[in-house]
């Protein structure tokens, strides 16, 4: 299983075939904390995350918040906390995280990490996504922001 949070998961969910109901299929059942789905409803207004997968098969929303360790709640925002926090607590294959400190955190306590690029990267080598380039543009012009050397070794990869 993984773990995602939650810009993540609305970035994914708007360019990748099919959503979020994409993902099982790419890196097996996905969890979405408790905390990481409050902040999903919150912005459903703007954003149809939230409803579109309350009903994804292979997508489990927690319906209980975790305990995060207050070293983990003063350093990262409340979703982050709990994708780790669910992590530390389940040991979990993969964390999806977007957020460079977050990362930074996971990785420091062991934890394989990947962001919303690693993902459309294994949905291009999985043949599901025609083209890395075309999905970055539409995450740009949601105003995602990534990193120019970021973006070139992205684009590398995915051999664009």
């Amino acid at each position: 299983m993984t773990v995602i949070n939650t810009s993540p998961a609305i970035h994914l969910h708007a360019v990748l075939p099919g959503g979020l109901g994409a993902l099982p299929g790419l890196i097996g059942d996905v969890v979405i904390p408790w905390e990481v789905g409050q902040e999903l409803a919150a912005g459903h207004f703007q954003d149809a995350t939230w409803q579109e997968t309350q009903a994804l098969p292979g997508i489990f929303h927690r319906l209980k918040a975790v305990s995060i360790h207050p070293l983990l709640a003063i350093q990262i925002d409340r979703g982050e906390a709990a994708v780790i926090q669910t992590d530390l607590d389940e040991t979990h294959e993969v964390v999806v995280l977007d957020d460079r400190k977050a990362r930074r955190i996971a990785l420091a306590l062991g934890m394989k990490v990947t962001g919303t690029l690693g993902i459309l990267l294994q949905a291009k080598q999985a043949g599901s996504l025609p083209s890395v380039t075309m999905a970055i543009a539409a995450l740009q012009a949601r105003g995602m922001w990534i990193a120019p050397a970021l973006l070139a070794k992205a684009l590398a990869l995915a051999g664009e």
